[in-house]
């Protein structure tokens, strides 16, 4: 990792607190995935269903990522491209995350046409409506107090965004491959994504630390907090699945 990612993560500390105190840290999705490797294993239903609308928000993401970037300065684009890359099989295009997650359900024994017809959750739609305009704001969208801030504003929201779903995705990883040891398959290469997530946050704090440094910090603020508020949604929708 680059000396100055790491010089910025080691300041980061405020970022941090802000998530480890919101509600959705400590969700109870998090408890009941991760007491199924004691208390019992998935059905087949509750795969489908956590994988289907896993991947849903997460499809939604990768593509809000891509439009995150474009509104960057060009010495913070740099921060998001590996992330991307990575999303999409690091230029193999059958090492794509999305196809991971497929395989992951197949040898769960879920029957293709059976995760076609899983049902999306209303808290994954409620989810995917609430954390699209942090990913790429608006002028509107933008809190009058934020809009002094000059035209950083809206790429430091974006910053703050990207930084909430990466630390969230570590924890959420982790618990999920609890969730799959039930099942044998904790070792499935999807759960690379617990190294490789790790990377990502590092990488998304030292992006919102950049505009930190340039006087944005209330705005990365607005940004993060507000996909932690979505990613509560995110949790009941993903919460539901267990209960299928």
């Amino acid at each position: 990792m680059a000396q100055g990612i790491i010089s910025r993560v080691d300041s980061s500390a405020w970022l941090q607190a802000i998530v480890a105190e919101h509600p959705c840290f400590k969700h109870e999705m998090f408890d009941r995935l991760s007491s199924l490797a004691k208390t019992g294993s998935l059905s087949l239903k509750q795969v489908a269903s956590l994988l289907k609308n896993y991947d849903a928000h997460a499809s939604h993401l990768r593509r809000l990522l891509l439009k995150a970037a474009t509104i960057m300065p060009e010495e913070a684009v740099g921060f998001i491209l590996e992330n991307v890359r990575n999303e999409y099989g690091n230029g193999v295009v059958e090492g794509r995350h999305q196809l991971q997650l497929q395989d992951l359900a197949w040898q769960s024994g879920v029957a293709p046409d059976d995760y076609r017809l899983t049902p999306v959750q209303s808290g994954i739609k409620t989810f995917i409506k609430a954390v699209t305009p942090f990913y790429f704001p608006g002028s509107a969208f933008i809190p009058s107090d934020l809009r002094g801030n000059g035209s950083g504003a809206r790429a430091a929201i974006a910053a703050g965004a990207i930084t909430a779903t990466e630390i969230m995705a570590m924890e959420e990883f982790k618990a999920l491959q609890k969730a799959f040891s039930s099942l044998g398959l904790q070792h499935h290469i999807w759960f690379d994504h617990v190294t490789v997530e790790s990377e990502h946050s590092q990488e998304s704090i030292a992006l919102a630390c950049f505009f930190q440094e340039r006087g944005q910090k209330s705005s990365v603020e607005y940004g993060l907090k507000g996909v932690l508020d979505a990613n509560v949604h995110l949790y009941d929708g993903l919460n539901a699945c267990l209960s299928v």
